[in-house]
C-alpha cells in the first residue's frame, strides 16, 4: 500500500494517540456508546477504535474472583445445557407416544 502524500510529496505524518485518550475512548464505548459514534466524535476511523478495544481487552487482567465466577458460570451453563438436551429428547418421545394414541 503505497504511503499518503501530501501536496508537496512528503509523507502525511501518522498520528500518535495517547494511552489516555485510547482508554477514554474504550471507556465510552464500554459505557455503552455505539463504537461508530464515538470514532466519529473524536475523529478516528471506528476500525481503530475497535483494535483498541480488542488490545485493551487482552490486556485485562482477571481477579481471581471473576475467574472463580466465570468457572461457575460456565460450570452452571453446561448444566443448564444437558438439562434441555434431556427434556428435549424426552419431549419429542413423549409426542411420538401421543401420535400413537391417537391413531388407535
Amino acid at each position: 500500500m503505497p504511503d499518503k502524500k501530501v501536496a508537496n510529496g512528503q509523507p502525511v505524518p501518522r498520528k500518535k494517540y495517547t494511552p489516555a485518550f485510547k482508554a477514554e475512548c474504550v471507556r465510552q464505548v464500554a459505557a455503552g456508546a455505539r463504537q461508530t459514534d464515538v470514532a466519529r466524535a473524536q475523529g478516528i476511523s471506528p476500525t481503530l477504535l475497535g483494535r483498541w478495544q480488542r488490545a485493551a481487552l487482552e490486556q485485562a487482567v482477571l481477579s481471581s474472583a471473576e475467574r472463580e465466577e466465570i468457572k461457575r458460570l460456565r460450570a452452571e451453563l453446561k448444566r443448564v445445557e444437558i438439562e434441555r438436551d434431556i427434556l428435549n429428547s424426552s419431549q419429542s418421545g413423549l409426542r411420538r407416544e401421543e401420535v400413537k394414541l391417537e391413531r388407535k
